[in-house]
């Protein structure tokens, strides 16, 4: 998708549809893809390959867009659903200041011929480029006059300080997935069940405890109204996990089986008439990170009031042979009590915070909706084991 840089706007354009981001308000506007003809002047600045959402750090600062700028294919599910890797992001302020250097791929239709990515902003003519450059120089000389005070270097340090750490998190994490087909925060399990409604747009059937950038979409989801804004809004809307997701071609092979007769007939009939050659079936993997109570292992344990568990994941495996698909899921997460850890030491001794063994079970039900799970108690409580079944 490319991104267009106008004097109001910044305008993201994706086929049938684009997303309007006002640089004076900072709101956004998902529109029809042929609403670009009517922007004024219109320059493409590069290509990105999908939004994933706006970040506001301070009332009083400008917010800003994420963008996914780098992204690989790391496998397919059931051979049609493309799974991509985030590599890099960018951080796109909603501002009226001129463009900052971004580093966005070259677009195809608009920069042909280019061999390196440069620059490209809107060019004022004549006076309108004289007025603007004498006005800056009045702003500078009055911002030097007047040195900035010390709330305002304080917010700028902040908002700094955040989009950095944003930048790091997903440059260099690569631990965030998403998939524009296949619903990567649900097990199979889960997307056969009746109250799972396949016909709703993606983000609505993602699991709220896997969305990770659910807080940066919010405006994209609250705006709708009318079915055609809801197909509209629902495009710039691509629900992003935190975890790991590898899937591999693997082979089993029948080469050591024996010629006489009794192998013949012992052989397992896989449904594809006893052939003898290799089969192939795909082995996958997903961990799914939750977006409640994560954090560092000492800073983050035991449970909230929620009945959300201290850097919970759930781990699936996946199996696709012929025309099958299974899964099996596995879940981990801090002991399930009311607990916590001081100090930054080799191995802090755990504290209970509500009693000798204090754990909620309608809250770890409703926290776990799974067929069967066994808790074990290995470190406060070693006398317990409760399974949910």
């Amino acid at each position: 998708m490319e991104v267009y840089h106008t004097e109001d706007h910044y305008i993201l354009h994706d086929g049938e549809f684009s997303l309007w981001c006002d640089r004076a308000r900072g709101t956004l506007e998902p529109k029809k893809g042929l609403d670009l003809c009517s922007a004024w002047n219109p320059v493409c600045i590069g290509c990105v390959y999908g939004v994933i959402g706006k970040l506001i750090i301070h009332p009083d600062s400008d917010p800003r867009l994420i963008l996914i700028r780098k992204r690989s294919l790391v496998g397919k599910l059931n051979g049609v659903h493309e799974v991509y890797k985030i590599d890099k992001v960018t951080v796109l302020p909603l501002s009226t200041a001129e463009p900052v250097e971004l580093d966005l791929g070259l677009c195809k239709l608009h920069h042909f011929g280019m061999k390196r990515t440069q620059r490209i902003t809107q060019q004022a003519e004549g006076k309108q480029q004289a007025l603007q450059k004498t006005w800056k120089t009045i702003k500078s000389a009055a911002e030097n006059v007047k040195p900035k005070k010390k709330e305002l270097k304080d917010r700028d340090k902040f908002v700094k300080r955040i989009v950095d750490e944003v930048l790091k998190m997903y440059n260099d994490s690569e631990s965030f997935y998403y998939c524009e087909t296949y619903d990567l925060s649900n097990s199979v399990e889960r997307q056969h069940q009746e109250k799972y409604n396949q016909s709703q747009p993606m983000w609505k059937r993602t699991d709220p405890r896997f969305f990770w950038n659910s807080h940066l979409v919010t405006e994209l989801v609250n705006m709708q109204a009318s079915e055609e804004e809801v197909e509209l809004a629902s495009h710039w809307i691509t629900p992003i996990i935190q975890g790991f997701f590898q899937i591999e071609k693997c082979t089993m092979e029948f080469t050591d089986l024996g010629s006489s007769p009794a192998d013949q007939i012992a052989l397992p009939d896989f449904g594809n008439t006893k052939n003898k050659g290799p089969l192939y079936f795909n082995l996958g993997i997903i961990s799914r990170r939750s977006i409640h109570r994560a954090g560092t292992r000492s800073k983050k344990r035991g449970l909230e009031e929620s009945g959300a568990c201290a850097n919970y994941v759930e781990t699936e495996q996946i199996l696709e042979f012929s025309c099958h698909t299974v899964s099996f899921v596995q879940v981990r997460g801090s002991i399930p009590a009311y607990w916590s850890q001081t100090g930054f030491k080799y191995r802090p001794p755990p504290k209970l915070d509500r009693g000798k063994c204090c754990y909620n079970v309608p809250y770890l039900q409703s926290y776990m909706p799974y067929t069967a799970v066994i808790l074990a108690f290995s470190v406060c409580c070693p006398q317990v084991m409760i399974a949910f079944l």
